[in-house]
């Protein structure tokens, strides 16, 4: 058996990565943040392109052109999906995989991991997603995966992550990254141990592929309930289509599909945006 493999790439879970000076381009230590991930994910290429599995890896932080695509290429044939804004974001490419592999991953602001956010810290307090208050990145796309018909075997990032993994993709590989030491500051063991552990899980991973063992998932309610820091996000938001005003920060998407909220989710984040220099 063999098939493609998606990986989601994202930051904040990633080890030695707990500083805001980190995260995009211009930023001082930006430089560390792109040789750090395109280390780990050079690394998972080499061994699920080693199995026979196609790879499509999808560079899902800020900009969403942290990954060096010619390091990439030397790690396996591997086809980078990067830039930033595109339809379904942090999950563009993942149609027609075999399965999905969410790295770098971190916690919502309630759950007190590093650099903890949804989506965007800037814009949004919090995201509430199919009876879930406080949802995470890791559930946004695991169900709009899971739509699509694309299961969730593998979650890489801050250990604050690995309960909520257990609880709804069981069946998942969990490997932790790193340790929470506060939202802006890790621990992390050393880079080999690190990536042997990673590596272990993506051996896993991949005979939980082979085995069939995961299945997608999909929310009960496809809505999204998007809590903005500010009453003029939410004002910007509810002059889309699909939406309901709920009170002065909270506005509900509710398109027909989970995947169209998560589109929708991009465009009234990026028509926040807007509103920054008012």
């Amino acid at each position: 058996m063999a098939g493609k493999v998606f990986v989601s790439v994202d930051a904040e879970g990633m080890p030695f990565v707990p500083s805001r000076y980190m995260l995009m381009p211009g930023d001082k230590l930006w430089g560390e943040l792109r040789d750090i991930m395109t280390r780990i994910v050079s690394m998972i290429v080499r061994e699920v392109a080693s199995a026979g599995f196609d790879v499509v890896v999808a560079d899902s932080h800020g900009s969403m052109v942290n990954i060096d695509p010619l390091k990439l290429q030397e790690a396996g044939p591997a086809t980078l999906v990067r830039g930033f804004p595109r339809p379904l974001s942090m999950v563009a490419g993942s149609r027609g995989a075999s399965a999905a592999f969410l790295v770098g991953y971190h916690t919502a602001p309630g759950a007190g991991g590093v650099l903890a956010h949804t989506y965007s810290g800037r814009i949004i307090h919090r995201v509430e997603v199919d009876g879930c208050s406080d949802a995470d990145e890791y559930i946004l796309n695991t169900y709009a995966l899971g739509e699509e018909g694309v299961p969730v075997v593998l979650v890489a990032g801050d250990s604050r992550l690995e309960e909520h993994v257990r609880e709804h993709t069981p069946w998942a590989v969990f490997v932790p990254l790193k340790d929470s030491v506060s939202v802006f500051a890790d621990s992390t063991p050393p880079l080999h141990e690190v990536e042997k552990r990673l590596r272990e899980g993506v051996r896993r991973a991949l005979s939980v592929i082979e085995r069939g063992e995961a299945k997608p998932v999909k929310p009960g309610d496809s809505s999204i309930i998007v809590d903005f820091n500010r009453p003029a996000y939410a004002d910007a938001a509810s002059m889309f289509p699909c939406t309901e005003r709920l009170d002065g920060t909270r506005v509900k998407l509710k398109c027909n599909s989970f995947r169209e909220n998560y589109k929708l989710l991009e465009g009234v984040v990026l028509a926040a945006y807007a509103l920054e220099r008012l």
